[in-house]
Order: C-alpha cells, then sequence, then structure tokens
C-alpha cells in the first residue's frame, strides 16, 4: 500500500511540475508574441470588408520588387480576392509596388525576422478566420492539377463537397538549364519561362511539428530530397519540401511555421505543387546578405549551407542529365509530384465543359 501511496505521490508531482513548465513555456510564448506584434504598423485608412466568400492571400516580404509584379497578378488570376503583406525592412520599392494594387494591403515591421511567424499567426488571426487562406512566399507560385482552367473558388467547391479543409502541395524548387549567375529575370514575366527545370526523384518523410494551440507535437507527411540534397548534400535537420498553401482557417487549425505542416485541418487525396522561383541570378546576392543577417532559421544555416557551395563553385549550375523540363501540369500528374482522383477529375471536366459551351 505505501508503494502504491509512493508511486502515485510521485508521478503526481511529475505531472505538476510538467503542467507548470508548459503553462511557463505559453505565458512566455503569448509576452513574446504580444511583443512583436506590438512593433507592426497597420495600414490606416483603408476598408477591408467582412467578405467571408473572399479567399485571401497572407505573405511575408522583404525586398520583393523582381517577382511581386507577377506574384500579384498570378494569384489574382487564379482566384485571390485579397492580399496582406507584411513588409520587413525592405529597401528597394517592394512597398511601392504593392501599394499600387487594388486589395493590397500592407502592414511594416522593423523587428527581427526571427519572429515572423507572430506575425503570419496575427494576420491569420485577425483577418483570415473563416476564410480560405492562401498562405505563400513571394518566391512561390502555387498550382494544382487542372489549374489551367480550375480557379481557386471552384477548387474551394470541391473540397468543401468532400469536407476537406487543406490541400497538401509538393514544394518544387525549379532552376534553369544555365548556371544561375546566367538566370536572368525580367520583373513581371513568368518566372517559370526561366526556371523551368526540376529533379523528380525525392524522399517521403515523416517529421514532427509543434502545435501551439494544443501545445503538443504531432506527426505530418513530409518530402526531402531533390535538387537541395543533390546539390548542396544533406543537411540535418532536413530541407523540408512540403506545403500546405490553402485551407480553411476555421477554428482549431493550426498552421506551422513555413507552412510546411498543418494540424486541426482534413487534407484533400488531391495533391498540388508549390513551384519555388527562388534559383534566380539574385539568389547569390541573397544568400550572402541572408548570411550577414542571421535572421532566417538557425541564424540563417540553410543559407549558410547555399554559401559554402556558392564559395567552392561560384558559377555552379544546378542542370544535370537526370533533370526534367517543366511541360504542363499533367507532367506533374505522371510523375506523381501533383495527385488527383477520379472524382476530382470529373468534377474538372464539368468545370471544363461549362465553360466551352
Amino acid at each position: 500500500m505505501f508503494n502504491g501511496l509512493k508511486y502515485n505521490l510521485l508521478t503526481w508531482h511529475s505531472q505538476f511540475q510538467n503542467h507548470r513548465k508548459l503553462g511557463r513555456e505559453k505565458a512566455h510564448y503569448q509576452a513574446s508574441k504580444k511583443k512583436s506584434i506590438s512593433t507592426i504598423k497597420v495600414p490606416g485608412n483603408q476598408f477591408i470588408p467582412k467578405d467571408i466568400s473572399e479567399i485571401r492571400l497572407f505573405a511575408i516580404m522583404r525586398n520583393e520588387s523582381l517577382r511581386l509584379p507577377h506574384f500579384i497578378n498570378y494569384y489574382k488570376n487564379l482566384g485571390v480576392a485579397r492580399f496582406f503583406l507584411i513588409d520587413n525592412n525592405s529597401t528597394d520599392d517592394s512597398v511601392a509596388l504593392a501599394l499600387e494594387q487594388e486589395n493590397v494591403h500592407v502592414f511594416e515591421t522593423k523587428e527581427n525576422y526571427q519572429n515572423h511567424w507572430f506575425w503570419m499567426e496575427y494576420l491569420l488571426e485577425t483577418y483570415g478566420k473563416g476564410h480560405w487562406c492562401v498562405v505563400v512566399d513571394i518566391d512561390e507560385l502555387f498550382s494544382y492539377p487542372s489549374a489551367e482552367h480550375l480557379s481557386l473558388r471552384e477548387l474551394r467547391s470541391f473540397l468543401e463537397s468532400k469536407n476537406e479543409s487543406a490541400i497538401r502541395t509538393f514544394l518544387l524548387d525549379m532552376y534553369s538549364d544555365q548556371s544561375v549567375v546566367a538566370t536572368k529575370y525580367r520583373a513581371g514575366n513568368n518566372p517559370l519561362s526561366v526556371v523551368n527545370c526540376f529533379d523528380k526523384d525525392y524522399v517521403n518523410l515523416k517529421f514532427l511539428f509543434y502545435d501551439r494551440i494544443r501545445w503538443q507535437t504531432y506527426t505530418f507527411d513530409t518530402f526531402t530530397g531533390g535538387m537541395r540534397d543533390r546539390v548542396f548534400g544533406r543537411s540535418n535537420p532536413p530541407s523540408i519540401l512540403s506545403k500546405v498553401p490553402f485551407f480553411k482557417n476555421t477554428e482549431g487549425t493550426y498552421l506551422s511555421q513555413g507552412m510546411h505542416a498543418i494540424n486541426g485541418a482534413t487534407l484533400s487525396e488531391v495533391q498540388g505543387v508549390v513551384f519555388h522561383t527562388k534559383f534566380l541570378s539574385d539568389f547569390i546576392t541573397e544568400v550572402e546578405e541572408e548570411c550577414q543577417r542571421e535572421q532566417h532559421y538557425g541564424n540563417a544555416f540553410y543559407y549558410k549551407i547555399f554559401h559554402q557551395k556558392l564559395k567552392e563553385t561560384p558559377d555552379i549550375q544546378f542542370y544535370h542529365e537526370g533533370s526534367a523540363k517543366l511541360e504542363g501540369l499533367q507532367q506533374l500528374v505522371e510523375l506523381d509530384l501533383m495527385k488527383t482522383t477520379p472524382e476530382f477529375e470529373a468534377f474538372a471536366q464539368s468545370v471544363l465543359a461549362e465553360k466551352t459551351t
């Protein structure tokens, strides 16, 4: 009896200590988040309607004037109704370019980028609740099977008909068949006309993420490998090449930092891709600058890997004999980088038939 009582007391004490530790962690997180959010300059005199039917896009940017014009045009054409952008210390004309566009709201903060997920959580909580949200970086172009004629509104209709609330995508690193230095791009053009090559082989990976609604870890199926590992070598932690760029932002849904995973959502069997257009010629200067700033993950952990390789091979080229050239979305389905279902294909065909009659 005594041993049983002792065991129960030790168990209770351990649970109490863990509870106190978690309480301190929550308090610290909320205090840090509140302090970080207080640095955000909210745009004044901009009307934001309470229209739950709007598909809204959320992104953080810094010196993105090269990609921003096509980015906004691309997502408007896809069906995004309103953009919420946080600018973090841009020194180019990114803010001015964004404000020229209709239904684009620009917030600003000069705080360290290490706190960027506080800012994203603030935007999603304040302007995204109840909405279908697109969350991407400025160098990311979300696509999915039949996107040539299927808008985000139509994709949303299909997902809702299946009681699904999110779509998983593959982050597909795009590169050219020339050296990075020679991969020139003119603002406003489609970057996929320049970076139109990719690796076909990747690895599936289960990875642990942290949910700060439930304050617990969860496992999510992700991807790694491809050009990243082939050119720059495997890293620990690995490069995570999964994204969840489109989801319904309901109570209890938690999008993990970097949009790599989501908890509290029902994932679709349909899988898209996010075309990653980072590897244009400006990649060289970006790597150098981010290594100096040390504000990205792990004091620029991945950028320092990039930087070391660029020092060794200044005229680096990502293309190799196993590279594929982008021919269309159906090609990505056939390569299993995108995934579709018979039901989704029938839906897409019915939408196309309506538009062509």
